[in-house]
């Protein structure tokens, strides 16, 4: 309980202090004041005040979008799949929400707003999918969950490969989606926020409206359904909301990967099973980790700027293996399966 409130405590002055970096790293201690004040105004005078407002700021939202989405969505998923390694990198949405909206925009010429669409409906294709590759491979039969995990990165290999073949076939317009499908949080992307915000918010709106009854079937289905919940309808809307809203995240800027299965684990140490604590920790730690990890994109080998996607598949990688280690490797889980 002590170690909850001070984690819940600190969330946000790291959150500030993220943010905070992000926005100011690179400029002179002395000229801050006045970047402040363009912020709060809202008007550039300066050559480094109209980059903070129509760089630096916009690339802070998409990072605090993305994380924030992205990490709310990765808990869900783990909570009611029961599964440590699900998130929607590994699951298929990622790859899925890609495939389509690059196949909708090269193939069919879709506009801005009809390629949130197919990134939603690829969203959903995927998880689809790896539930279906999973079933067939015999899931009810796997008590440790991995037949899900492989079946998500059997997925998220086909799609992404049939994403860079078409992507191949195109010359003349690949260069619009060789750092997007990379996954890139891009100041030039903002008006894609400005489209597809919404949907992201909608998704953790509905995750705290089913905090409680989403907790409660951790304890189990019938337990929860002796309590009153409607097991299968916040089912349901859950994944729905879970798999639209890390499709709006991939909309925005491209497959940011593994937020969605990282943060959990920080935050759940912590903060406990509840969703009402661990949903809004989670989406502070996620907004932190894509501020932080955008940072170092920007600023490690400057003047040159690496893709946010690229960091967070390095860490996300490394953490990846050490959850398999222990959730699946132990002594302890090798007997217990």
């Amino acid at each position: 309980m002590e170690r909850r409130k001070v984690f819940l405590l600190a969330v946000l002055p790291l959150f500030a202090a993220a943010l905070a970096l992000h926005l100011l790293s690179g400029f002179r201690l002395a000229d801050i004041p006045g970047l402040v004040s363009a912020v709060l105004r809202f008007e550039a005078e300066s050559f480094d005040e109209a980059v903070l407002l129509y760089q630096r700021l916009p690339r802070s939202l998409i990072a605090i979008y993305v994380g924030a989405v992205t990490a709310a969505c990765g808990l869900v998923l783990q909570s009611l799949v029961r599964n440590p390694l699900a998130s929607p990198a590994t699951m298929g949405v990622n790859a899925g929400a890609a495939l389509f909206m690059v196949t909708g925009t090269l193939v069919f010429g879709l506009g801005p707003k009809l390629q949130g669409v197919a990134a939603l409906g690829g969203a959903l294709a995927g998880f689809i999918s790896c539930f279906a590759v999973a079933r067939f491979a015999g899931r009810r039969n796997d008590t440790r969950g991995l037949s899900l995990i492989l079946s998500g990165a059997l997925v998220s290999m086909l799609f992404t490969g049939v994403t860079n073949a078409i992507l191949l076939a195109d010359p003349a317009r690949r260069s619009e989606f060789l750092s997007w499908v990379i996954g890139t949080i891009n100041h030039a992307y903002v008006d894609r926020l400005i489209l597809f915000w919404w949907i992201g918010a909608a998704a953790i709106v509905a995750f705290m409206l089913l905090a409680r009854p989403l907790t409660l079937i951790l304890f189990g289905a019938e337990k929860a359904a002796s309590t009153g919940v409607n097991v299968l309808l916040v089912y349901s809307i859950a994944i729905l909301a879970a798999v639209s809203g890390a499709g709006s995240a991939v909309a925005v800027c491209g497959p940011i990967g593994f937020v969605g299965l990282v943060v959990p684990h920080i935050v759940r140490p912590l903060v406990g099973n509840n969703l009402t604590h661990a949903l809004p920790a989670s989406m502070a730690t996620g907004a932190i980790v894509c501020l932080l990890a955008d940072l170092f994109a920007r600023e490690a080998l400057y003047p040159h700027i690496l893709n946010t996607g690229l960091v967070t598949d390095l860490v996300g990688g490394i953490v990846f293996v050490v959850i398999v280690k222990r959730f699946y490797l132990s002594p302890v889980h090798r007997e217990a399966a």
